[in-house]
């Protein structure tokens, strides 16, 4: 069974040879031999002690050598590990900014296809419609080319509407997903 010791107990022995050495110093009546012995005893302690830290002394020079690399190796760990992160953040938004073109891209041509498609229909409705029904009404062919005109002025305000709505349309999924 294992005894545990206070900070205190563990230097007791010491401390009660250290007493009674302070004690028998004061006694002016205590034989020489005495006074050989015991000097002999506190030498041969204070050898022990001397040794002791020494080793304490070597053991901790070891312990704070092995703490100082362990903490050189964990800051280049540290460091290493930020760099990676800091390219990480860079790539993360050029391949960000690469998908917000390839969006864009996209839904600029299903709007430009949607203004083609707006356009043939004016342009049919325009030729079919209008421009017989105008020309039987007015008498004038050059109504028919104002309404080409027209269509043809109306195509681009017409693709930037549908361009924005789709991009709306693009930002809002992306944002559920």
């Amino acid at each position: 069974m294992a005894k545990n010791f206070t900070q205190s107990d563990v230097f007791q022995a010491e401390i009660d040879f250290l007493n009674e050495v302070r004690a028998l110093a004061e006694d002016d009546d205590i034989p020489a031999e005495k006074v050989k012995e015991n000097y002999k005893l506190l030498c041969d302690k204070y050898d022990r002690l001397i040794g002791e830290a020494k080793l304490l002394t070597s053991v901790s020079d070891r312990l704070h050598a092995k703490l100082n690399e362990a903490n050189e190796k964990l800051k280049k760990q540290s460091d290493e590990i930020n760099k990676i992160n800091d390219d990480l953040k860079v790539n993360n938004q050029l391949l960000q900014d690469t998908i917000d073109q390839i969006v864009k891209a996209k839904v600029g041509r299903k709007a430009s296809s949607i203004v083609l498609l707006i356009a043939i229909i004016l342009f049919i409705i325009s030729e079919g419609v209008l421009e017989p029904f105008v020309e039987e009404r007015v008498g004038n062919t050059q109504v028919g080319f104002l309404f080409k005109l027209g269509i043809a002025v109306l195509l681009k305000p017409i693709d930037v509407v549908v361009e924005r709505y789709m991009m709306r349309r693009a930002l809002n999924r992306r944002q559920q997903d």
